[in-house]
């Protein structure tokens, strides 16, 4: 167990490695919650970052997950999952022919032939 100490304005400072190991940057946002003398504090989670992840390990992984469950499962709108996972695939494939070099494909092609993939 590691002590911290709470500032005048009722702030605490987290430990590095806590904040590394669970990583938590500036910005992101906490849920705190009493039980009895403690408190416990939550890494607030996006439900559509967290569903794009769980679909894009999947997809990686090889294995097919219906959209409509993820969707469920994380409460959020099908159509906004689709399109969230389709930015994070067709942006890892363009870094990946822009990695290649020489190669001069416009990125309307790119998209277009990724997309005839599925």
């Amino acid at each position: 167990m590691t002590a911290t100490t709470i500032d005048s304005k009722g702030r605490l400072s987290l430990p590095r490695k806590i904040r590394d190991e669970l990583g938590l940057a500036a910005g992101d946002v906490l849920f705190v919650e009493r039980e009895g003398e403690t408190v416990r504090l939550a890494k607030a989670v996006n439900p559509l970052a967290a569903a794009v992840a769980e679909g894009i390990a999947e997809y990686h992984a090889g294995r097919k997950i219906a959209l409509k469950q993820l969707s469920k499962k994380h409460r959020v709108r099908s159509a906004q999952l689709e399109d969230a996972i389709d930015d994070v695939i067709d942006a890892k494939e363009i870094a990946k022919v822009k990695a290649e070099g020489g190669k001069k494909i416009p990125l309307e092609e790119v998209v277009k032939k990724y997309r005839t993939k599925r």
